[in-house]
């Protein structure tokens, strides 16, 4: 094994992968939702898009900023390059994220979904809500969120 392999070997050990997954799990909501809005924010952007107004001839201020329109129209092309950046970043995910779920089982992305997603007080109330549709014990429970959990972390890590 070469030096750079051990760096690296011994970088991935002090990663929280399966933190890093619980994470990409609950950003999911948040990236499909920047996908689904983003083209039509984007459009009502542009539709608004100021533009620069004609110079006075008399010799008089309009404005006390004189750059005042560069600066909207400067804002409104930040806004558009803020939301085009997030659109690819959640693209980006998406396309990396994806494949990995849609390796798991049903149930496992059952088990993940009410674990992580559904919104329950405490992590208890959503192993009690595994138990009741998966009708086991509440260590099988636990068990079948770990092995999920895992096989996720897999998916998207590697070992």
């Amino acid at each position: 094994m070469s030096v750079t392999n051990q760096t690296t070997d011994i970088t991935w050990r002090y990663i929280d992968r399966q933190g890093a997954t619980i994470k990409a799990l609950r950003d999911y909501a948040t990236m499909e939702t920047i996908i689904d809005n983003t083209p039509d924010d984007l459009k009502a952007i542009e539709a608004d898009l100021p533009g620069l107004s004609s110079p006075v001839m008399d010799g008089s201020r309009r404005a006390f900023n004189p750059t005042a329109a560069e600066d909207k129209i400067l804002g409104h092309l930040e806004r558009i390059d803020n939301r085009t950046r997030k659109y690819l970043q959640a693209k980006d995910y998406m396309a990396w994220f994806n494949p990995a779920w849609q390796a798991l089982t049903d149930e496992e992305r059952d088990v993940l979904e009410v674990c992580f997603l559904s919104g329950y007080e405490s992590a208890t109330d959503a192993i009690c809500e595994v138990q009741d549709r998966l009708h086991v014990e509440r260590s099988t429970a636990y068990n079948r969120r770990k092995t999920a959990l895992d096989h996720l972390t897999s998916l998207l890590y590697g070992r």
